[in-house]
């Protein structure tokens, strides 16, 4: 260090004269002079390690500063060695903030990730204390973002869980473990975490398999509802292979297959008709319609059976619902399904009674009979895909059990909603409502 040679250069200097005084023989000058240099000596050790320790102890204190992670005062020695190392010291710092920064931006970046995923995520020590558990975790265990987590051997409920978890914290990986929460049905995958503890990922399978159920109950439903008419058709058709039927026989038996042939196509073009607006490869193509004139040609299509059973049909429309903005081809649909309904659950001498009205932003249409009505507990089910209130009535009057499933769906796609009310022994009211402008629709 170079102005610490230069003070040992100085005191040196001093030394050497003193010893020059005393060779020249000045002996009553060496007391005072051995002094004064005793006092110049220690002045200037005294001056070389204030001016080399203060520095040293600000260097010391921005270290700890750095360490503490506040902001370190680094401090201005003149001295060029300490200069230096203050110099690398602030390097040191800056690199040490970049990094910290760089750090916390990634952690931001993880935790923002794992908080948007759909997937719950829980993380825990060695001890099972939970050090993480996104909103996600949360709400599939019913727990508030606010509410403290109990430790992870105890956060299940159920067996198949606890088990699971006891597993990851003794070191062994879980996969695809299903477990059942309450109604809800999670797929739960575990793994040990090097520095010990445990992550845990939970995936709601719920309306997987909801929908699984859904597909093998619709599968087992068009199964059975093909098999009952090809039975009754192989069947007669077997039978009339005997030539010595007779012809009203014969032609009994050719009027039942032609019954259960038609029974069959009308199942089929229902289904087709259900997928392809379910598929929304159907689009309403919605327009004005005169419900009035809308009714009276679909009426016309079932004056045979209502003749036979004479129900007429009573029409309350009111001037201001007497228009109807909706796909013609949907109306015609809708309102056959309804009537058909309608008209297989009224009494003999009753009556069908269609009506509109204004209901805030757009028209309600409603078909009402006075038949034998639907228990409360059937309501919420009946626009089902093959619900049955009296699934042997349904069939003997050839309902395939589809028919207010596409009401519903095809009153959805035009931006609507469907509801039925009933009574036992009092009659069912389905009512549509249509908005008066469709979405996605602009007016002029």
């Amino acid at each position: 260090m170079k102005f610490v040679s230069r003070l040992v250069l100085g005191t040196f200097t001093v030394v050497v004269l003193v010893l020059a005084l005393l060779l020249w023989g000045i002996r009553e000058a060496v007391p005072g002079v051995i002094a004064l240099t005793l006092v110049i000596a220690l002045l200037l050790a005294w001056l070389a390690g204030r001016s080399v320790a203060g520095p040293l102890v600000a260097l010391s204190d921005a270290a700890r500063d750095i360490a503490a992670g506040a902001t370190p005062r680094f401090p201005r020695s003149g001295i060029p060695e300490i200069d230096t190392l203050v110099e690398a010291l602030r390097r040191m710092h800056r690199e040490l903030a970049d990094r910290a920064a760089e750090l916390v931006q990634e952690k931001a970046g993880a935790n923002a990730v794992v908080d948007a995923m759909v997937e719950g995520v829980i993380a825990s020590d060695a001890r099972g204390t939970i050090v993480t558990a996104n909103p996600a975790a949360r709400r599939l265990l019913g727990y508030a973002s606010s509410a403290t987590l109990p430790n992870l051997q105890t956060l299940f409920r159920t067996k198949s869980a606890r088990d699971a978890v006891a597993e990851v914290l003794a070191g062994a990986d879980v996969h695809d473990r299903e477990v059942d929460l309450d109604g809800q049905v999670l797929s739960l995958n575990a793994r040990p975490l090097s520095g010990q503890g445990a992550v845990l990922v939970l995936h709601d399978l719920t309306e997987v398999r909801r929908l699984e159920a859904v597909r093998r109950d619709f599968v087992a439903n068009v199964s059975h509802e093909l098999k009952t008419p090809l039975t009754s058709i192989a069947g007669y058709a077997d039978t009339l292979m005997d030539e010595g039927i007779d012809s009203a026989t014969r032609q009994r038996f050719l009027g039942t297959i032609v019954t259960n042939a038609r029974r069959m196509q009308q199942l089929v073009d229902d289904l087709l008709d259900l997928s392809r607006i379910e598929s929304g490869r159907w689009i309403a193509r919605a327009q004005p319609v005169d419900l009035r004139g809308a009714v009276n040609d679909l009426w016309d299509t079932f004056q045979a059976r209502s003749a036979v059973r004479k129900v007429g049909l009573a029409l309350q429309i009111a001037d201001s619902a007497k228009t109807i903005t909706v796909d013609p081809d949907a109306l015609r649909q809708i309102l056959s399904n309804l009537i058909d309904n309608a008209l297989r659950y009224s009494p003999v001498g009753g009556t069908i009674t269609l009506a509109s009205a204004v209901t805030g932003s757009g028209v309600s249409l409603s078909v009402a009979d006075h038949g034998s009505g639907i228990a409360t507990e059937h309501l919420p089910r009946i626009f089902e895909r093959f619900y049955r209130v009296d699934p042997a009535r349904s069939r003997d009057e050839g309902g395939t059990g589809l028919g207010l499933a596409i009401v519903r769906h095809l009153v959805e796609a035009h931006g609507g909603r469907v509801v039925a009310e009933s009574e036992l022994q009092s009659g069912t009211t389905v009512t549509c409502w249509f908005p008066t402008v469709m979405l996605g629709e602009t007016t002029v």
